[in-house]
């Protein structure tokens, strides 16, 4: 099992409206491509101001994790979603035996 986590900060300015659509989207989105197992969104319960959000989810191996980085949806996820909106953010990718 892989699991592939995103830590986001978001462009300042954004309304708490506007993150909940995010947040709405990537969950409705994301968790519509093949392969995703398990996906959770959601935000930090202390907000330290460095990526209040986070995007977790589970694929079965490193194959299925491959495929879900060129797949269509994704690519379109990272293009018009995150793109204009999101500050910065921090990837991990980890193997749960």
């Amino acid at each position: 099992m892989i699991s592939h986590i995103v830590l986001l900060r978001l462009e300042d300015g954004l309304s708490r409206q506007q993150t909940e659509d995010f947040l709405t989207v990537a969950r409705n989105l994301l968790g519509a491509i093949p392969g995703v197992r398990n996906l959770r969104v959601g935000s930090t319960l202390r907000d330290d101001g460095s990526h209040p959000l986070a995007l977790v989810m589970d694929f079965e191996n490193s194959e299925a994790l491959e495929a879900y980085q060129v797949h269509p949806e994704h690519q379109r996820f990272l293009r018009e979603v995150i793109g204009p909106i999101v500050a910065d953010k921090q990837v991990l990718d980890f193997e749960c035996p």
